[in-house]
């Protein structure tokens, strides 16, 4: 979606809630990753995509 790879990542810490990543990097699930980006608030890309927090250009460190 947007040229970009839309990742999920969940703590456990509550059913509802995940930080959400954006990359044009491929992140296979499951897979245990450290990343860098730049963090925004409030962000609404329209048509129902809005985060209050979301790391965008994400890119795997390690």
């Amino acid at each position: 979606i947007m040229d970009r790879n839309w990742i999920h990542l969940r703590d456990g810490s509550k059913d509802d809630y995940d930080l959400v990543i954006t990359s044009t990097e491929f992140v296979p699930e499951g897979t245990v990753v450290t990343m860098k980006g730049v963090v925004t608030l409030n962000k609404d890309f329209g048509a129902g995509y809005s985060y209050d927090l979301i790391l965008e250009n994400g890119s795997v460190i390690k």
